[in-house]
């Protein structure tokens, strides 16, 4: 009956997009934590931004429901680090978390593809 349990639980995250540090925070709740969603939302996950779009800016900052079709989890890491650019520019802001905050964050970014 445990190890029945066990599946259901792993297999639900795979469907659900969790993906959680070892003291059990999720990449959802670290994109919230940091205020993610000031700019983005993710509608599959039910989040809004909060905020109009940064002055000056081309285009608003895109929903990131399926940036795991766009993009990989490294990738992303450098982008939230400032190391790659997309359209010629940078992110507005360097991600501050720890390594294992964005570690656990693009894992979950990165699982979130649309069909």
């Amino acid at each position: 009956m445990k190890k029945i349990l066990f599946l259901g639980l792993v297999v639900t995250g795979l469907f659900t997009g969790a993906t959680l540090k070892s003291d059990g925070t999720s990449g959802k709740s670290i994109f919230l934590d940091n205020k993610c969603n000031k700019c983005h939302s993710i509608e599959s996950q039910g989040i809004q931004h909060t905020s109009a779009p940064p002055d000056g800016a081309k285009y608003p900052p895109p929903d990131l429901s399926d940036v795991g079709n766009r993009h990989t989890q490294d990738w992303m890491k450098q982008w939230l680090h400032k190391e790659v650019e997309q359209h010629g520019k940078k992110h507005m802001k360097k991600f501050e978390g720890s390594d294992d905050d964005l570690n656990t964050l693009t894992k979950w970014l990165a699982g979130l593809k649309k069909k």
